[in-house]
């Protein structure tokens, strides 16, 4: 029996999914659903559903929620991705008028990093939506071919997925399932978000089971691990934990199963992994801030994570963590000190320019030495006969 949630293949005497946790007693094996035809395969049954239209070329994933395809439009002469619903999930009209719903409600999202919604329809068994081709690569397979990110891309990415979001929420749609599976990549290298609309279809009824909530563990808010209502802000804790995964090469919170994975996201404080540079630092201390466990201590809105962002994420003059202070601090710091104005860390051992004993006002604190004044240490004159070079200067006797 497969679990219609997260794919994973379970005994035929299974009451749980041992992934996911899902009641699997409330869904319809997929096993039912195939012994009807038993010679008929996926992909032969959604060319024979959708051959009107489309030729379906080849399959090019599938996950716990949806299997997807290349197709040719036939009409437009256009390679297309279509998107089928596991076939069990047929059988609960609650669940299809539902996603159809909020397909429908997604397609209506025009952003440059969203993905576009042609068409969302059912033909028999199959219920599908199609959306536009993409030819890159998603963020799972690139972070599986290289492990973690540098810094500057992370931000880059960041940025392209929160300004997405930021519009989506405007529109009052929260995606509920933000993972690198749902970031894509076109062929200009511009990230993409996909599967808007989808976990909140999933989220009601039968499907989820008792006290359950959709979406992937790993990636899961701690409010979402809670089944409690949702906003923007936890778009953003998940999109924070893709920036850890990127920025570490491994998600903050793993374990045995989805609870014990939930569990982590309620109670557990972030693991602080090694960082080396100071860009790295400021990705994680943005990050920190994205996951946060209560909502009301994140970023208030995409918006802000934009322009936290864009800002260049710097700390505070008196330093980032480890006590690194800041190149605009450190900077700062080195203008007031040429300057002669008041430092920022700390007293200056020297006294400003113009001041000390004998000193009139004004008076520089070096001159040269052709005229009467000289000064040795700062603060401390000391008067010399004109043409005679300070004694420190003096060449030595020759013996």
């Amino acid at each position: 029996m497969y679990c219609s949630r997260c794919g994973t293949q379970n005994d035929d005497a299974s009451k749980f999914c041992r992934s996911c946790g899902l009641d699997l007693s409330h869904t319809t094996p997929v096993a039912a659903v195939r012994d009807q035809q038993v010679d008929a395969t996926e992909l032969d049954l959604v060319r024979e559903q959708l051959h009107d239209e489309y030729e379906i070329l080849e399959e090019l994933g599938r996950g716990g929620m949806a299997i997807v395809f290349k197709a040719r439009e036939k009409q437009l002469e256009r390679d297309v991705a279509i998107k089928v619903l596991p076939f069990s999930l047929a059988f609960d009209k609650e669940f299809v008028e539902r996603f159809q719903r909020e397909a429908r409600t997604s397609a209506k999202l025009e952003h440059p990093s969203i993905i576009p919604i042609y068409r969302v329809g059912k033909s028999g068994r199959v219920i599908y939506f199609v959306m536009k081709f993409l030819r890159g690569k998603p963020l799972s397979s690139v972070l599986a071919a290289r492990v973690t990110l540098p810094p500057a891309e992370i931000r880059q990415i960041l940025v392209q997925v929160a300004r997405a979001l930021a519009y989506a929420h405007k529109s009052g749609i929260v995606h509920r399932d933000i993972k690198p599976d749902n970031i894509m990549f076109d062929e200009h290298g511009l990230a993409v978000v996909t599967d808007f609309g989808i976990a909140k279809a999933a989220s009601g009824g039968k499907l989820t089971g008792t006290g359950m909530s959709i979406g992937t563990p790993h990636y899961m808010s701690p409010e979402q691990a809670r089944a409690q209502p949702l906003d923007g802000r936890s778009d953003l804790y998940s999109l924070g934990v893709v920036a850890y995964q990127s920025l570490t090469g491994r998600v903050p919170f793993d374990g045995e199963d989805s609870f014990s994975i939930g569990y982590k996201h309620i109670m557990e404080e972030i693991p602080t992994p090694p960082l080396e540079t100071y860009d790295q630092r400021t990705v994680f201390e943005i990050t920190r801030k994205m996951m946060a466990k209560s909502p009301d201590e994140r970023f208030q809105s995409a918006d802000d994570l934009v322009q936290a962002l864009e800002a260049g994420g710097g700390f505070a003059a008196r330093g980032g963590p480890d006590g690194v202070r800041s190149h605009d601090a450190a900077a700062a710091h080195r203008r007031q000190a040429r300057d002669g104005a008041p430092q920022a860390f700390g007293r200056s051992r020297h006294r400003p320019l113009g001041g000390g004993r004998g000193h009139r006002a004004g008076r520089p604190r070096f001159v040269r030495l052709q005229e009467r004044t000289a000064v040795l240490r700062p603060g401390r004159p000391r008067r010399l006969r004109v043409g005679r070079p300070p004694r420190h200067t003096r060449p030595a006797p020759v013996v």
